[in-house]
């Protein structure tokens, strides 16, 4: 028979094991679901489920098994594009009568990413007939262009040494600071700004931990049960709800930007991207895009702190179901945000105030099909874009609608694209003696004689285009829409920063050093609508005054007559501004030998 000692020692030890039992099943319950967690712990949880969200619609802009196929596999590609504009949409007057609906641009070519090849011909058409054309070569480490309606030759540039080269076409010391010697075009700077997986888990937990830092529990609740309606589907969610004075709001805010201004998680992502405008940028652009981070920064807080009085509350809820964050709603006096995202299948931004919806940004996508829509209330504006794309064996086909709608008015954008992955390139394109000009190689005065003689070329083109095409409607079309809104005139000159931009880039393009006297010949013919008197300064500078309409044909004829004469010389050319910016004068200097 069992003793009274014993009996005692099994219950301690069957009690001791329901305790462990309890406490292990507690454990497990508080890591795997919500129980026994507090509203604040959960709306933290959810509220950073958001990056889950956000990571899954990311996975729209993932490469396909196709994409990646093409990184190592020759391929065909064509691509059709086209504008169509139409005015007083639902009206008894809608017109599609416009020069901007018989234009065209056509691409094709052939790539072969592993041996380092890609041709482009590029055609820009009108009624079907071609105005212009240009190829583009991309060859081992050479990279070649060539504008088929002017020269026969590429213009050529091995992806070495730049810094060199942009000197010998009259680059100054000061924009040569920001030349790179080679330029990795291949490099994938959006793989570079991305966040990693342990970057993204530490920032969450740092910020969600700032929030919890700066509210007590008092502030959270919880609503079960509620019926969330989205893309016409109802939910049953719970709802964990963040109330917040505004100064509560506002120290938040103070304390999160007061550590995104001192974390280098962050602030190194911006220093890859300054990195990479610096090796891009073809000019001396003075810009720190840290400092200007850390200035802005500073001024939002010192606002905030100069209006940290008032009553005014904001709501936070994030609605929950089956362990998915599914909706984030923001309420403020001024404002209402709905957040709704399913997964990678739909995502909708609604702003509302009140009862009036003020923004409103939906994402569809399925399998083959993408749309996204975005409606400006304020003015009238929806912007609509489609994609949609069949594969069938090797061949993808691809078709991508932009449509923006304001008012009775619309732009209509239709590009299709079609890409058959091919055993070999037949046709393979390459640079010779005969048909490419290597800019590298040549002498500093032939470069820039080369240089100056396209840029003349393409400037007589890109006039002859502007009078094809009828620019006037393109721009007209954009200011109907609203995309053109710079409308204001400079000062007395009665001209536009958009026409300003555009006639100044006509006698800019013409400057250099060193220049043949048949290459300023060729300028002169090109602007001698716009040359309306000459200075002579002295024996080695004269002044050509620039207008805008009128050229004195006279004064052509003598500069025309003086550079025959002196056909040896040499001349440098630059452009004097008036006062409100605008191109007044061409500056010529005879070369001392």
């Amino acid at each position: 028979m069992m003793t009274r000692k014993k009996r005692r020692v099994i219950l301690v030890v069957i009690i001791l094991l329901i305790l462990v039992i309890l406490a292990a099943t507690f454990v497990i319950l508080y890591l795997n679901t919500d129980m026994f967690k507090s509203n604040q712990t959960l709306f933290v949880k959810y509220l950073g489920k958001n990056a889950d969200n956000v990571k899954a619609l990311e996975s729209i802009l993932n490469s396909t098994d196709y994409d990646e196929q093409l990184k190592v596999t020759p391929y065909n590609d064509n691509i059709e594009a086209k504008v169509n504009y139409t005015q007083g949409i639902g009206t008894t007057d809608q017109n599609t009568d416009n020069s901007i609906n018989q234009l065209e641009v056509t691409a094709e070519g052939q790539t072969d990413n592993t041996n380092s090849y890609d041709y482009r011909d590029v055609k820009l058409l009108k009624n079907d007939e071609q105005v212009a054309q240009a190829e583009y070569l991309h060859s081992s480490n050479n990279y070649g262009i060539k504008f088929s309606d002017l020269f026969s030759e590429y213009i050529v540039s091995e992806n070495t040494n730049l810094k060199e080269l942009f000197r010998k076409i009259g680059y100054t010391d000061e924009q040569l600071q920001n030349i790179p010697d080679t330029v990795n075009l291949n490099e994938d700077i959006i793989n570079e700004l991305k966040f990693s997986d342990e970057e993204i888990a530490s920032l969450g937990e740092k910020y969600f931990g700032i929030i919890e830092q700066n509210v007590s529990d008092t502030n959270f609740s919880k609503q079960s049960n509620q019926i969330v309606t989205i893309n016409k589907q109802n939910y049953t969610a719970n709802a964990y709800v963040l109330n917040l004075t505004k100064e509560q709001l506002n120290n938040i805010y103070v304390s999160l930007l007061q550590n995104i201004e001192q974390d280098e998680t962050i602030l190194g992502k911006v220093d890859i991207l300054q990195n990479k405008i610096n090796e891009l940028s073809l000019g001396n652009i003075n810009l720190n895009l840290r400092e200007d981070i850390e200035s802005k920064i500073d001024r939002t807080i010192k606002k905030i702190n100069q209006s940290n009085i008032g009553s005014d509350a904001t709501k936070i809820i994030v609605y929950e179901s089956d362990g998915v964050t599914i909706r984030t709603r923001i309420e403020t006096p001024d404002y209402q945000t709905n957040i709704d995202c399913l997964q990678n299948q739909f995502a909708e931004v609604l702003v509302t105030n009140g009862e009036k919806e003020i923004y409103k940004a939906t994402l569809n996508n399925s399998s083959n099909n993408l749309s996204i829509t975005f409606q400006n209330n304020n003015d009238e504006s929806v912007i609509t874009f489609e994609r949609t794309e069949e594969l069938n064996n090797q061949t993808r086909n691809q078709k991508y609608n932009l449509v923006y709608q304001v008012g009775d008015k619309e732009v209509e954008v239709n590009i299709s694209r079609t890409t058959e992955i091919i055993q070999s390139i037949d046709n393979v394109q390459s640079f010779n003696s005969e048909n490419a000009v290597m800019l590298n190689n040549l002498e500093d005065a032939q470069s820039q004689e080369i240089i100056n003689t396209v840029k003349t070329g393409l400037d007589t083109e890109l006039e002859t285009i502007r009078q094809e095409i009828e620019y006037g409607d393109i721009e007209q079309m954009l200011k109907d829409i609203g995309l053109l809104r710079d409308s204001t005139v400079l000062g007395s000159s009665g001209i536009t920063e958009t026409e300003k931009s555009r006639f100044n880039s006509t006698f800019e393009l013409l400057q250099g050093e060193n220049l043949s006297t048949e290459n300023v010949t060729n300028s002169i013919q090109t602007i001698k609508n716009n040359i309306g008197n000459i200075e002579i300064v002295s024996n080695s500078e004269l002044r050509l005054s620039i207008v805008r309409s009128g050229g004195n044909e006279e004064v052509v004829n003598a500069l025309t007559s003086f550079l025959n004469e002196h056909r040896n010389n040499q001349y440098n050319i630059s452009v004097g501004y008036d006062e409100n910016g605008l191109v007044n004068q061409l500056i010529l200097t005879i070369v001392e030998k």
